[in-house]
């Protein structure tokens, strides 16, 4: 019969010049043994560049007999997949602990009072006790020359008398809580040297120096004058008394002095609310706020947006998860490679969390320890179940979004808009408009990739360590200097998944690394769900060794390739001309027995040569062409494929396209 492709003439299934399969009405193959050399497959004895009988390419040949599978790679998935169960199990016990933190978050919502101490102006003589701590001190009452009417007053005769005023006052509703006190201060008298107490205890004993709030040391008369704000936060831990002490000793004196007190204020409240804060780095807030119903709606939004990020990637990368997880155990490749946010979310929370771990240890060899500003207990932890799942949402559309994604954003429109003034072309039918509007894509992330343009490469990573690294600075006030290079590398993983896969993926980060001990703070399954929880913590820790080196590669290989970018241009050499189809079989026989194959070149009829010379160099679009580049790329005639797979392992020519590489059909090798 003849070939429809290239007409050639044959019997069998196959073309053997150009691999066409026979007319599906050609009878059965009957190949007539023929000059040539016999198919390692089946065992035709042929000429020409592919089997008739199989199909197989005859370039199929150089190489040798498939390789064993390697124990290696096949271990490597298997604790891959072990890692993704573990992080699995322990995601899901995070989503049970959100679900169930509204049985605790809205009650202590609900609960939010405040309060104050009663005539904080001296506004008559009342409320306030006097003390004379064991000295001569006197106290007094003045109706009239306060700031700006009444206030207190103590009188010390001589160094080192002392003398305190008290009142109590009463806290109620939702733990925690926080407390502020404020006061005005007069020292009239030969005063060389005094100093102020302020203290907030639970007790009517005298005011210790040790334990007082805050003190202001005075060398002199002073005129009315403000004193700094005295924080009382971890003063109050429960409801209930608890007593404000204003103090004054003389230490030093060449006769009486008198010491005057009015606007004394201290003001509580529930510790908890919504806050909005602006990383500079070190957060500013903006805005505060405890109206309830407020706080509830901004509350549900939270756990809403959440849910929300977890379901959407759970269905759109559904398949890429599967075929990740299904993938043959070779191929841990595909695995590392998937595209799924949600396995990449496990493989960075799994390799930042390795990072944490071992720097806190490091710290611990060092004799250095971490402190933390997180105290949980049963009254309080409503407040940190909300301020923790408050963190995965804000601090990501704060320190991702706004500082990656609102600078890309802004560049790109800007690029943009200079395009569209200059009349330049753009890809698609779209409008100018809509090419410029197009640019706020970058605000939620998931946009980069490693064949992006070279120019977003580098806004990426520029934007990327700034924002890590006022990521890490923003947790020192709370945590300490210790805090800054974990929280840096964190702000790096959650930055990859917000430019990889969208702002969603690094919120559910975020969210698992903070949410991972709320069963046991919700009181869910007591000692035993800590001592579960923490062992598969550190299971996946040890497991995140792995994900942290490759991560490491991968960026290492990504950003040499960025720099290398600009370096000057890689022309291909001049291509080398194509041998006619041989009329014989090739001389010498390999190793296995069959005669070489023919060049590789040969397994698709070679494109038509012409005598015009090479493309000149042309600029469409400096936008995305660069300005020396020169295709070199002829593209195959009008029938044939666009792209040509070989599998390196078995010579095959079907492929399966899965996450950025070929996997071939027949021997599942990935390439």
């Amino acid at each position: 019969m003849q070939c429809v492709r290239c007409g050639a003439t044959f019997d069998g299934s196959f073309c053997p010049r150009c691999g066409t399969p026979a007319p599906a009405t050609a009878p059965p193959a009957a190949v007539a043994a023929a000059p040539g050399w016999p198919c390692p497959r089946c065992g035709t004895v042929f000429r020409g560049h592919f089997c008739p009988r199989c199909g197989l390419p005859t370039a199929a040949w150089a190489y040798r007999s498939p390789p064993s599978p390697s124990g290696g790679r096949s271990v490597l998935s298997i604790l891959w997949t072990l890692a993704m169960v573990g992080f699995l199990i322990l995601a899901l016990t995070d989503f049970a602990a959100l679900l169930w933190s509204p049985t605790m978050v809205v009650p202590g919502i609900q609960g939010i009072q405040s309060g104050a101490n009663v005539n904080s102006g001296l506004d008559f003589d009342g409320n306030w006790t006097f003390d004379q701590w064991g000295t001569g001190s006197s106290r007094a009452y003045q109706s009239a020359g306060g700031n700006p009417d009444g206030y207190i007053e103590m009188t010390l005769p001589a160094a080192p008398a002392r003398g305190f005023w008290w009142q109590a006052f009463r806290v109620d509703g939702s733990v925690p809580f926080a407390a502020v006190v404020r006061l005005d201060v007069q020292v009239t008298g030969p005063l060389t040297s005094g100093r102020l107490l302020v203290s907030v205890d639970s007790s009517t004993s005298n005011p210790d120096p040790l334990t007082a709030i805050g003190s202001e040391n005075f060398t002199t008369a002073t005129a009315w004058t403000a004193t700094p704000r005295f924080d009382a936060d971890g003063r109050l831990p429960a409801t209930g008394i608890y007593y404000l002490k204003i103090a004054f000793m003389d230490l030093g004196s060449s006769g009486p002095v008198n010491v005057g007190f009015d606007n004394i204020r201290l003001a509580w409240t529930t510790d908890a609310g919504v806050f909005v804060y602006v990383p500079l780095p070190t957060p500013v807030v903006v805005y505060r706020s405890q109206d309830k119903p407020l706080f509830l709606a901004y509350y549900g939004l939270v756990v809403l947006a959440i849910l929300v990020a977890g379901g959407y990637y759970a269905y759109a990368d559904r398949k890429r998860t599967w075929d990740a997880i299904r993938a043959p155990l070779q191929s841990i490749g595909t695995r590392l490679r998937s595209r799924s946010a949600w396995l990449a979310i496990a493989q960075v929370w799994m390799a930042v969390t390795f990072f944490q771990l071992a720097f806190i240890l490091l710290l611990e060899l060092a004799q250095i320890s971490p402190t933390s500003p997180i105290e949980i207990t049963t009254a309080n932890a409503w407040v940190f179940l909300f301020e923790l799942a408050n963190a995965g949402v804000y601090e990501e559309l704060a320190f991702r979004a706004l500082l990656i994604g609102l600078p890309m954003a802004l560049g790109s429109v800007v690029l943009r808009v200079l395009e569209v003034n200059r009349g330049g072309t753009w890809r698609g039918p779209e409008s100018a408009g809509r090419h410029v509007a197009g640019s706020l894509r970058y605000l939620l992330g998931g946009t980069v990739r490693a064949d992006s343009p070279r120019e977003t490469l580098v806004a990426a990573w520029a934007f990327l360590f700034a924002s890590s690294a006022i990521f890490g600075l923003a947790h020192a006030p709370g945590w300490g200097w210790w805090k800054v290079i974990p929280a840096m590398v964190a702000g790096l993983g959650f930055g990859y998944l917000f430019l990889r896969h969208g702002i969603g993926a690094a919120m559910l980060a975020h969210f698992v690394n903070d949410y991972v001990d709320s069963l046991y703070f919700e009181g869910i399954g007591g000692e035993a769900t800590l001592l579960l929880t923490e062992l598969l913590v550190l299971g996946l820790a040890v497991a995140g060794a792995g994900f942290f080196a490759w991560y490491a590669l991968h960026a290492t290989k990504r950003f040499q390739e960025l720099v290398r970018s600009f370096g000057p241009p890689v022309r291909a050499p001049p291509a080398t001309p194509v041998p006619p189809y041989p009329a014989s079989p090739p001389p010498g026989l390999p190793s296995s027995g069959f005669p070489p194959p023919s060049p590789p070149s040969l397994a698709w009829p070679p494109a038509p040569t012409s005598s015009a010379p090479p493309p000149v160099a042309t600029v469409r679009d400096p936008a995305r062409i660069p300005r020396d580049y020169a295709p070199t790329y002829v593209p195959p005639p009008y029938g044939y494929p666009p792209v040509r797979f070989q599998c390196p392992n078995c010579a095959w020519v079907e492929a399966r396209y899965d996450a950025g590489r070929f996997t071939c059909t027949r021997c599942g090798r990935t390439a």
